[in-house]
C-alpha cells in the first residue's frame, strides 16, 4: 500500500541506545532526559570516571584548535554537543577574541554551562544554543571550525549530524571530534571492559545518585563505531581526513578533518 503523498513519512530507522536499537526521536528523547539527570554531577563524574585524564586529552584538542585560530586567524567556532562549556572555556581563554557558539540538546546542560561562564567572567560569549546536531538551526559556510568532545556518539543522526557540520564550516574550515572507542590494545581490553562495566555504574550510583544513566554512557561507548568505521562516515560527509591520534592505547581518538 502506497502512502499518501500528503502524509508525513514513516521513519523505521534504528539506532544504538545504549545496547538496544530504537528510533531516533526515542534515542533523541532518551539522551535529553539523561543529561538532563546527570546535568549538575557532569563535570565531577566526568573527574571521577577518567581519574582526571580527559582533562589531558581535551587539552590536547584545545592546543590544536588555539594553533589553527592563530595561523589562520579564524574567528567563529562552533561547539556541538558543547554540554557544560569546557571546550569552549578554555578556548576563550587562550583566544578571547574569538567568538563562539555552544549548541547542546539538553537545556540544563546549558544552564549549568551558563552559571560556569557567569563566575568565569564570559558574559555575551560564548552564545548558547539549545537544538539537536542534526537539524543545525545555523547558517551554511559560517564556521571556521566545529569542535565535538565525547558527544558524537550520543547525537540521534550521527550521519546527518557530520553533513550539517560540514555545511556549516566555511571552505578549508576543520572539524575536530575527539570520542571513546570501543575497542583498545589487546592487553588492556578485558581489564578495560571490567572497569567500564562494574566499576564505573557504581561510581554513578554513589557520586550522582543514578547508576542507570552511567551504565547507559558505558553502553554507549561499546556500541560506538570503531575508529575505521567512524573515519569512514566522516569522510563520506564529504571530509578529508587530516589527523587521527589516539590515547591510552586506543581508549580515545581524536579525528581532525577538513572541508575542501
Amino acid at each position: 500500500m502506497k502512502n499518501n503523498k500528503n502524509s508525513k513519512p514513516i521513519r523505521n530507522n534504528k539506532v544504538y541506545y545504549g545496547k538496544k536499537k530504537v528510533s531516533i526521536d526515542e534515542k533523541r528523547n532518551n539522551i535529553s532526559k539523561i543529561f538532563s539527570e546527570v546535568s549538575y554531577n557532569y563535570d565531577k563524574m566526568n573527574d571521577i570516571m577518567s581519574f582526571g585524564t580527559h582533562r589531558l586529552w581535551k587539552k590536547d584538542l584545545v592546543e590544536r584548535v588555539s594553533y589553527e585560530l592563530t595561523t589562520n586567524k579564524v574567528s567563529k567556532i562552533l561547539d556541538i554537543a558543547g554540554g557544560t562549556g569546557d571546550i569552549s572555556f578554555s578556548i576563550l581563554n587562550k583566544k578571547p577574541n574569538n567568538e563562539i557558539t555552544i549548541l547542546d540538546l539538553t537545556p540544563d546542560m546549558i544552564e549549568i554551562g551558563k552559571s560556569k561562564a557567569s563566575k568565569l567572567g564570559f558574559i555575551n560569549n560564548p552564545i548558547w544554543i539549545a537544538a539537536d546536531s542534526a537539524n543545525l538551526p545555523l547558517r551554511d559556510s559560517f564556521y571556521d571550525i566545529v569542535t565535538c568532545a565525547f558527544g558524537i556518539r550520543n547525537v540521534a543522526e550521527i550521519d546527518k549530524t557530520l553533513r550539517n557540520a560540514y555545511n556549516t564550516l566555511k571552505p578549508g574550515g576543520k572539524i575536530f571530534i575527539m570520542e571513546f572507542s570501543p575497542k583498545i590494545l589487546s592487553p588492556f581490553q578485558k581489564p578495560y571492559s571490567y572497569y567500564l562495566n562494574h566499576i564505573i555504574p557504581r561510581l554513578g550510583e554513589k557520586f550522582a545518585n543514578n547508576r542507570n544513566a552511567y551504565k547507559y554512557l558505558i553502553e554507549s561507548i561499546e556500541t560506538f563505531d570503531k575508529p575505521e568505521k567512524f573515519v569512514t562516515k566522516i569522510k563520506k560527509a564529504n571530509f578529508k581526513i587530516i589527523k587521527l591520534k589516539k590515547y591510552l592505547g586506543g581508549i580515545a581518538y581524536l579525528y581532525i578533518a577538513a572541508k575542501i
